[in-house]
């Protein structure tokens, strides 16, 4: 089981370099940006830390959600586990998709849960990597926000299964350095160009594009913004979040330390 532990995030970080550079090199949206640029050692191993840091806390999280679920409703869950695998993982990818809308939108909104998302968004330069790049209990957040209804709900291993690969590809496609069109499917999925904005360090595009897999939950809820015909000036955020895995994983708390010590 520890081999696998360890084993696992190494085979899908590998398979995904396997397919992201040369799809970088082959449709850049930014062609000057080299393949290894600044910080990609880090986000690559920040990547596998928080995957051996997570796993037990968040089958942990998982276990006691499935538990409460059993007790507090066991007939929904029974019709759930009924239903075809191929709807299940429909429905899967659709409410597992609005689990991150809801937190994601928090995590921009709520001053404490932003303080851990900005590691995340600190990155200035967009590629499959900067999907690896969160602060664990950010990571956590939003895993739980997204396969916990699942559990709850009693969907079968294999549609929960769908689900995460989904929603693993259109991490690491959606901030890729690649320029794809989707057409009139821009407002349905969402795009590189789609979450690209949502990194942008322009100011009319704050708090926009929350979603990970499907555009129309930002259009339902009025926060889509994809402006036709230009790209993002540039990325990050105003603050200044250090690099190396420590001492991003420590930035919050010492960020919350020294806004106390200046309210006094």
């Amino acid at each position: 089981m520890l081999a696998q532990l360890v084993l696992e995030p190494v085979r899908a970080l590998l398979l995904a370099a396997m397919v992201f550079v040369p799809f970088e090199r082959l449709a850049a949206a930014n062609r000057t940006q080299r393949v290894f640029r600044a910080g990609w050692a880090t986000d690559a191993i920040t990547g596998f830390l928080n995957g051996l840091l997570l796993f037990l806390v968040l089958l942990g999280a998982l276990a006691g959600i499935d538990a409460a679920a059993r007790i507090v409703a066991p007939h929904l869950r029974a019709w759930v586990a009924a239903q075809p695998i191929a709807a299940q993982a429909i429905v899967a990818v659709a409410l597992g998709d609005l689990g991150v809308y809801g937190v994601h939108r928090l995590q921009h909104t709520v001053p404490w849960l932003w303080r851990f998302h900005a590691v995340h968004h600190s990155a200035q330069e967009m590629d499959w990597l900067i999907a690896f790049r969160f602060h664990a209990l950010d990571l956590l957040l939003s895993r739980i926000a997204s396969l916990g209804p699942l559990v709850a709900l009693n969907a079968a291993p294999a549609a929960i299964a769908v689900f995460v690969a989904v929603f693993a590809w259109q991490s690491w496609l959606a901030h890729a350095n690649v320029r794809i069109t989707y057409g009139p499917l821009r407002w349905v999925l969402v795009s590189p160009e789609f979450h690209h904005w949502h990194h942008s360090a322009e100011r009319e595009a704050y708090n926009k594009n929350y979603a990970n897999v499907l555009a129309c939950w930002d259009l339902l809820f009025g926060t889509a913004y994809l402006p036709g015909g230009r790209a993002p000036d540039r990325f990050g955020v105003d603050d200044h979040v250090p690099g190396g895995y420590a001492a991003r994983f420590f930035f919050p708390f010492r960020q919350r330390l020294d806004q106390a010590r200046a309210g006094k």
